[in-house]
């Protein structure tokens, strides 16, 4: 369809381009600048190879919407046009440096205008400041315009976005390359540099399109020098070419950029992934751009897209922060949110955001309890693959969505295939280790204190407790200890859950150290914790009291970490 409305296609040199009275806009959803060190580096040694040489370098593509008055949107190329504009403003600021030590000043300040009109942009007359032929985004063009293309470098790049912390980055960078060139070593070299080597052996392949769906069509199939696109670059793009109006635009902006920064940039593919895989058959991340693109063909569908994205940005949010505001009107809603987020999951999301949509609250929380249990005995305890996981979490929530299930026993019923049943559970309690780090550490607190409130009824919180964990079997045993383990690999057992307890911080690092078992029953004696008190019990602590201690916590584990309906 797009060829329809293709103008035309035909190799171009950069003076080309930009010459004639030219202006080019990039359009203000188009991505920020993003190159970094290796492709500048990249860019400058294909450049560095053309010296002397009658070659050409060929920069692949660049997609033009055609306006009027010899005004184009850049659709496609924006990061090389930048790129080249920075090399030139490099060029003229090495230019300039040669004016200001006073070296043939008069030559080398028409040398300068001469470049900077024909690739860069005029003077106004009244300011005495350039206006540019290319406008950037609206993160990028101001600190192009007021700074790099006046040549005014900032002293710090403290208060620039991380776009124009780049862009500025870019020109050092070359400034650098320029200045220590062994070949561009005056003002009439840098001069002769830019008209021939950048104007005249740099092509493009221009291709000029009439209309946004030919571009957009023609930007997507196209790929050349520049940063590979995301699936939400190409979502955004793809969206921006179907509305026509300014406001609408603009609207489409303003939303986009409040899920963005809902959700953040880095997470942004990875929510769209199970924002779709709340409500249709799994998807690969591969495929998420080329499925929203089939369901939304005009541009009354894209808002109502944005709209729903934005609530589901919301509470994915939300789903790893237990602060969130969400949460703040349920108490056991952020508890089990919390404990949850303990586990370190992720493939439950799609089914939390379509229960929290779809449910009322009392089944919601009841949802949230269904998966405590189920992520912990199938994941946090016998480490199951959780690709399994993710498949019986997308059938179910298409069906919560889809109104099929309304209630948590029915979705219990259809996660039953991947809920561990008590025997397998305990049995893989029974054996568990845990090398304790900054996250495990919480995991492994939440574990014990769990249990302790379970079998001696008490009331510890379970996220918030400063205890320490105590490894009766200490972390690098002595002699003594060996004594007590001949014929076991003793390294095995320090691991063990068995061999883990709860112990306050001051008992812990004084009084029970690496000292041998019953010199630490003294300390054991004084905790208030019931378990840890419990081990003064033993006779003696070896390889088999590790594993009787163990299967008796993960009985009592199966009855904490149980969904039953």
């Amino acid at each position: 369809m797009y060829m329809t409305n293709l103008l035309e296609t035909k190799t171009v040199t950069f003076r080309e381009i930009i010459g004639n009275g030219k202006k080019y806009a990039v359009p203000l959803y188009q991505r920020d600048y993003s190159w970094k060190e290796e492709q500048w580096e990249d860019l400058w040694l294909d450049i560095d190879n053309l010296k002397d040489k009658t070659d050409i370098h060929y920069m692949g593509s660049i997609v033009l919407k055609s306006e009027e008055n010899k005004t184009f949107t850049v659709i496609d190329g924006q990061q090389r046009f930048i790129t080249l504009s920075i090399i030139i403003l490099a060029a003229l600021k090495n230019i300039q440096n040669f004016i200001d030590k006073k070296i043939n000043p008069e030559n080398n300040i028409q040398r300068k205008e001469i470049l900077m009109n024909t690739f860069l942009g005029s003077k106004d007359a009244v300011s005495l400041t350039y206006a540019s032929k290319l406008k950037l985004n609206a993160h990028n063009n101001d600190f192009y315009q007021s700074r790099l293309l006046q040549l005014s470098i900032p002293p710090s790049s403290a208060s620039l976005n991380d776009s124009c912390k780049l862009m500025l980055s870019a020109f050092k960078y070359y400034d650098e390359q320029i200045a220590k060139s062994d070949y561009l070593k005056s003002a009439e070299d840098i001069s002769k540099f830019i008209e021939e080597t950048i104007g005249e052996k740099i092509l493009f392949i221009q291709i000029s399109v009439a209309d946004e769906i030919s571009a957009y069509t023609m930007f997507e199939t196209l790929n050349a020098r520049r940063l590979e696109l995301t699936a939400t670059d190409l979502l955004k793009n793809y969206l921006f070419s179907l509305v026509k109006s300014d406001i609408d635009i603009n609207n489409l902006n303003s939303q986009w950029e409040t899920i963005v920064n809902t959700v953040g940039v880095n997470q942004l593919p990875k929510f769209l992934r199970y924002y779709l895989n709340s409500y249709q058959p799994l998807i690969r991340t591969d495929r998420l751009f080329k499925e929203i693109k089939k369901q939304i063909t005009e541009q009354n569908q894209v808002f109502p897209l944005l709209n729903k994205m934005q609530d589901f940005a919301d509470i994915y949010t939300a789903i790893d922060d237990y602060e969130n505001d969400i949460w703040k009107k349920n108490k056991d809603m952020r508890d089990l949110i919390r404990e949850i987020n303990l586990y370190n999951a992720e493939q439950h999301k799609s089914l939390v955001m379509a229960a929290y949509f779809n449910l009322s609250e009392s089944e919601f929380i009841k949802v949230l309890r269904i998966l405590k249990a189920l992520i912990f005995r199938y994941t946090v305890i016998a480490g199951l693959n959780p690709n399994d996981l993710e498949k019986i979490y997308n059938k179910t929530a298409i069906k919560i969505s889809n109104k099929k299930i309304q209630d948590a026993a029915h979705i219990f019923t259809e996660l039953k295939p991947v809920y561990l049943e008590t025997e397998y559970f305990i049995n893989s309690f029974s054996t568990k280790t845990f090398k304790l780090n900054s996250r495990t550490k919480k995991l492994v607190r939440y574990i014990l204190l769990s249990i302790e409130n379970q079998r001696y009824c008490t009331s510890y919180s379970v996220l918030d407790s400063d205890a320490s964990i105590e490894h009766i079997l200490p972390e690098n045993p002595n002699e003594e200890w060996e004594n007590f383990f001949k014929g076991d690999t003793i390294q095995s057992y320090i691991a063990r859950l068995g061999n883990l307890s709860l112990l306050e911080e001051k008992l812990n690092t004084k009084d029970a150290a690496d000292k041998i078992f019953e010199e630490k029953k003294q300390s054991y004696k004084k905790s208030k914790f019931q378990m840890t008190q419990n081990l003064c019990t033993y006779p003696h602590w070896d390889s088999s009291t590790i594993k009787e201690r163990q299967l008796k916590m993960a009985k009592t584990a199966a009855a904490i970490w149980k969904a039953e309906y």
